[in-house]
């Protein structure tokens, strides 16, 4: 009877060791792939090149933003949260058609600048056109706003994150930008009869709404710990 006690109270111990080690192997793996995801917010802005001297600008048409100056358009970050705190600067495509839902993709590459959101000369881009940490847009819409005398463009950005390393997570965002002295009715005007309107700056935000979920990993842990478990208790028997 003492014998089945202590080999009762054995495996009562090599349960309660084990859970804990099971469970910090668990969120161990879970934060090594959750670090992995891009995840957390960004603020950005329309930066600069400075030779030649270009502001980054939107032209808006009915169907399409396009960014300026090209083949880089850059944006400063202002703000982060989560792991995009290592990104000061990103590259800016083109939405090319809002209605067929086709973008300049990545939409944005985020990267480093040796000043955040401006373009030296010769300055290092390579960061922002590597197709690393990207924001790739899977669909868009816009809403003119009416705002005392001026007209604000609010666009709606849907689509995912892809890390360096390739994990990927769902994301959104907008982007505003504003005409100046026009009211809505003739805003509409101009993108009905085909033409657009130039030289906007704009700024804008992107966030992921969803990183990779640890409800499997949780799976992997439990049968870790049942396993280990089992081998403590054969042992015992032996």
């Amino acid at each position: 009877m003492i014998g089945f006690k202590s080999t009762l109270l054995n495996v009562t111990l090599a349960i309660t060791a084990t859970i804990p080690l099971a469970t910090a192997g668990l969120f161990s793996f879970a934060g090594s792939a959750q670090a992995a995801a891009l995840s957390g917010e960004i603020q950005f802005s329309g930066g600069f090149t400075l030779s030649p001297f270009a502001s980054s600008q939107i032209t808006f048409s009915k169907d399409a933003l396009s960014f300026t100056p090209q083949p880089i358009t850059p944006i400063g970050i202002g703000s982060t949260t989560g792991n995009f705190s290592a990104f000061n600067s990103g590259n800016i495509g083109n939405i090319i058609s809002f209605s067929s839902k086709v973008a300049d993709n990545p939409f944005i590459d985020f990267g480093y600048l040796a000043i955040p959101g401006i373009i030296s000369p010769g300055g290092d881009t390579s960061s922002i056109t590597d197709g690393l940490n990207t924001f790739t847009l899977t669909s868009s819409s816009y809403k003119l706003n009416q705002s005392g005398l001026n007209v604000g463009i609010d666009v709606a950005l849907f689509g995912y994150f892809t890390s360096a390393t390739g994990e990927k997570s769902n994301g959104g965002g907008n982007l505003t930008f504003q005409v100046n002295n026009k009211s809505v009715a003739s805003v509409n005007s101009i993108l009905s009869s085909g033409s657009s309107i130039s030289n906007l700056s704009f700024s804008g935000g992107t966030f992921t709404t969803s990183v990779p979920e640890p409800a499997a990993l949780l799976g992997l842990g439990a049968v870790g710990g049942v396993m280990a478990m089992s081998r403590r208790r054969k042992s015992f028997v032996q």
